[in-house]
C-alpha cells in the first residue's frame, strides 16, 4: 500500500462505496471488512484507476465507507465490483457515483491539502489497525479525551506508535512527516469538527463528539483519567488496560 499522494488532484472525481462483510457483528465486521479490502487497496489495478482514498466507519459500526478520488471512474467501479464479487463483500447501499465536488468546504477550504491528508491518515491508520488493534484504539481514545481535550501537543502522543507500527509513516520524508503533523492538528473552523476527527472516526471507530456536544470541546478541559475513559468507551467493546501508555519515541 504505497505512500504516494502526489497523484491526487483537486480536480479528481469523488465517489464512495459502502461495503461490508455479511456477518452482522458490530465493530468486528467493520474491522474485518477493512482487513478484507486491503488486497483491493494494495492492487495495481485499483491504484492505477484511483489516485487516493480514505476510510471511515458506516452503518451500525459494522461497515466501511470507502471514499475515493479517481480520474478513471468506470474502471475504478469495475475493479471494486470484481473484487467484491470474488471476496463475499456486499454493498449495503448504492455507490455514490464519482462526481466533481469540493469536500473541504466545511474544513477550511484547502482542497488539495485536505484530500492528501485524508489519504495519508488512512494508510497510517490501516497500518496501526493491522499491527495491534487494541493499542490503536487505546491510542485514539486517550488522544481525544486526554490530549486533545486538554490541548496538549499531538505529536508526542502518536509518534512512538507511528514509528513502530506504521511502515507508511516511517517511509515518509522529514518534510512529509511535518506536513502530516500540521494537517492532523489543523482545526480551521472550530464550530466544525477538526481534521483529527477523521482519523479518530476510522480507528475507534466513531468519535465521542456529537454535534450537540461539540461545544464542550471548544474550550480546554482537564484530561480524563483512564478509569473515566473506560466508562465512556464501554459501548465500544474494549477497555484500556491498567498501566497502558502510548509508545515512546525511540532515541537514536
Amino acid at each position: 500500500m504505497g505512500t504516494e499522494s502526489s497523484r491526487i488532484s483537486e480536480n479528481d472525481l469523488f465517489g464512495r462505496f459502502f461495503l461490508k462483510k455479511p456477518d452482522g457483528a458490530r465493530y468486528h465486521d467493520y474491522y474485518s471488512t477493512i482487513d478484507s479490502i486491503r488486497p483491493l487497496l494494495q492492487s495495481e489495478d485499483w491504484n492505477e484507476y484511483v489516485t487516493g482514498y480514505y476510510v471511515n466507519v458506516f452503518g451500525n459500526m459494522d461497515a466501511v465507507r470507502l471514499s475515493f478520488f479517481s480520474d478513471d471512474p468506470q474502471n475504478a467501479l469495475k475493479c471494486k465490483d470484481d473484487f467484491c464479487s470474488v471476496n463475499n463483500i456486499v454493498e449495503i447501499q448504492p455507490c455514490e457515483y464519482p462526481h466533481k465536488v469540493r469536500i473541504s468546504e466545511c474544513y477550511g477550504g484547502e482542497e488539495l491539502r485536505f484530500r492528501k491528508f485524508l489519504h495519508m491518515y488512512t494508510l497510517i491508520g490501516i497500518d496501526l489497525i493491522n499491527s495491534d488493534l487494541l493499542n490503536a484504539r487505546c491510542l485514539v481514545a486517550t488522544f481525544r479525551l486526554q490530549v486533545m481535550r486538554s490541548r496538549q501537543e499531538y505529536k508526542p502522543h502518536f509518534e512512538g506508535t507511528f514509528e513502530k507500527h506504521s511502515l507508511t509513516y516511517s517511509s515518509l520524508s522529514v518534510e512529509d512527516k511535518e506536513q502530516f503533523w500540521s494537517d492532523l492538528s489543523n482545526w480551521p473552523n472550530p464550530p466544525q469538527v477538526d481534521w483529527a476527527h477523521m482519523m479518530v472516526n476510522m480507528i475507534l471507530p466513531g468519535d465521542f463528539v456529537r454535534a450537540r456536544e461539540w461545544n464542550d470541546f471548544l474550550t480546554p478541559k482537564p484530561a480524563l483519567s483512564i478509569a473515566e475513559i473506560n466508562e465512556i468507551i464501554a459501548p465500544w467493546n474494549f477497555r484500556i488496560p491498567v498501566g497502558w501508555e502510548p509508545m515512546k519515541k525511540q532515541i537514536t
